[in-house]
């Protein structure tokens, strides 16, 4: 299904209350029965100030999508993911290029009633 150099954004499915979303964003080394072998940069959203930090160092995880832990998004050829950054307006968290690509990954809704 998922091939060499396809991007992923893939979601860690938040389990409790207090945890804070955590993202990985990479493109696919591997791919073999739901067992992906990724390489990309780790994300996590800071508690106290609310924004997306960057972890510096780059990583190559292996990672079970077939499990029900991660949401995974296969992002299209045509970004680049050295643009991709993280925007946020009060609740609302989306991945972005700054120019055509944006994928909303809000969370909670956002409606007033």
């Amino acid at each position: 299904m998922l091939k060499n150099n396809d991007k992923l954004l893939v979601c860690y499915r938040r389990l409790f209350i207090n945890d804070e979303n955590r993202f990985f964003l990479g493109t696919v080394d591997e791919y073999d029965n739901g067992l992906v072998k990724i390489t990309g940069h780790s994300f996590l959203r800071d508690g106290i100030t609310g924004q997306m930090a960057e972890k510096s160092s780059q990583a190559t995880k292996i990672l079970s999508i077939s499990a029900g832990s991660l949401i995974v998004y296969l992002l299209p050829d045509s970004v680049d993911i050295d643009k991709l950054h993280f925007s946020q307006q009060k609740l609302k968290i989306c991945l972005t290029d700054g120019q055509d690509f944006s994928l909303d990954l809000t969370e909670k809704s956002l409606r007033t009633s």
